[in-house]
């Protein structure tokens, strides 16, 4: 049984039990957000059995062709010795490893395939959490006002009798009191009530907070217009910025040309967890990079940071790219020790193939996008 069909299975089971204890719609949506946090979870720790298990194929992988290049060696220096049996076993051994080698193969790409929908599973799964929970709030809040609502409507209910005779009672009190006044005066019957007047009408409540309400409404929309012409007026240079991505971190950039777009890429994904400016450079280093397409160049180029991080514990503190002949571009890099850097948020892993982008624009202008998993 695969993976995504044990995660299905799982969450039709949890939702049947949520459905059993929808006595109260607050506790249900509660329990709910609570099952949809704790399946997530479970997709989260199966991407990783998938990843763990990829890795383990491939470096079995790595080490059998290994072992096969020698067995081709020894074959070929026994040869040389005349050795012609001895060669036909090292070739016989050398074929059985290969075979191995091609199963293997086959199932770190079934991996990969299931890493991947494993991960988009997740990613949908985590948009559906972040939107429920959201929502619940609300549907707690709606829920608790109409049951409030409700019990007060029952309250009026059961006294409505006696409001009515206290409202009657309370008319034959006004008629006897103007009565009264009418003899006191002289007059014939009862005077006619004054009406009170004034120049502007007295809103209610529901009429105050509509008015309220647009203008809250007005007041957001001048906000987010303000925010797309900031966005707007900054897309006229160059620069990045990092998008909301369910469960890793988005990175956009752009520049005139695709150099500098990859270097404001670089700057993206360090800015989306550390703050280098005060941290000392230790060396600079170079990577020339040559790749079938620009998408290939801006996964190397971000591969090559991450690696660094891992690996070296470096952080670029300056970032520059340049073209390199063949299409290709030189990966120039500042590094600091990543002890020294102030550290806001999740490290980088990967960089995701997914929704990859490195492309100029009708005007010549380039702008990239990338996935990377935190």
């Amino acid at each position: 049984m695969s993976i995504a069909h044990r995660i299905a299975e799982l969450y039709e089971v949890k939702m049947n039990a949520v459905l059993d204890r929808a006595a109260d719609p607050r506790e249900l949506v509660d329990y709910s957000y609570v099952q949809l946090q704790e399946l997530l979870a479970e997709v989260r720790r199966g991407t990783a059995e998938i990843a763990a298990s990829r890795q383990r194929a491939q470096q079995r992988t790595s080490e059998l062709q290994r072992a096969a290049d020698r067995l081709g060696e020894q074959a070929a220096q026994a040869m040389q010795a005349d050795q012609e049996d001895l060669a036909r076993q090292a070739l016989t051994r050398r074929a059985a490893i290969l075979a191995q080698v091609s199963r293997l193969r086959e199932q770190q790409d079934s991996l990969r395939a299931e890493e991947e929908k494993i991960a988009d599973a997740g990613r949908r799964l985590q948009e559906k959490i972040d939107a429920f929970g959201l929502q619940k709030e609300a549907i707690k809040a709606a829920y608790t006002a109409a049951r409030a609502q409700a019990i007060i409507a029952e309250a009026f209910a059961g006294i409505s009798g006696e409001v009515t005779d206290a409202d009657t009672a309370a008319r034959h009190a006004e008629d006897q009191q103007a009565d009264l006044q009418a003899r006191a005066s002289g007059r014939d019957g009862p005077p006619a009530p004054e009406r009170p007047g004034g120049s502007a009408a007295t809103l209610s409540d529901e009429q105050l907070q509509a008015q309220l309400d647009r203008i809250s409404v007005r007041a957001e929309v001048d906000r987010e217009l303000a925010r797309l012409k900031e966005r707007s007026a900054a897309g006229v240079g160059q620069g990045h910025r990092t998008v909301p991505h369910t469960a890793d971190l988005r990175i956009e950039a752009w520049a005139p040309t695709r150099e500098e777009c990859l270097a404001e890429a670089v700057r993206g994904l360090v800015d989306s967890f550390a703050i280098v400016a005060a941290a000392p450079s230790r060396h600079t280093a170079e990577r020339r990079f040559l790749a079938s397409s620009d998408d290939d160049l801006l996964v190397a180029v971000i591969d090559e940071v991450i690696y660094r991080l891992d690996a070296d514990g470096e952080i670029p503190v300056t970032v520059a790219v340049r073209p390199a002949p063949e299409g290709g571009v030189v990966l120039v890099l500042s590094l600091a020790e990543l002890s020294e850097a102030e550290i806001t948020g999740a490290a980088p892993k990967a960089a995701s193939l997914h929704d990859l982008r490195c492309v100029p624009d009708p005007a010549g202008r380039w702008s990239c996008g990338i996935t990377i998993d935190v």
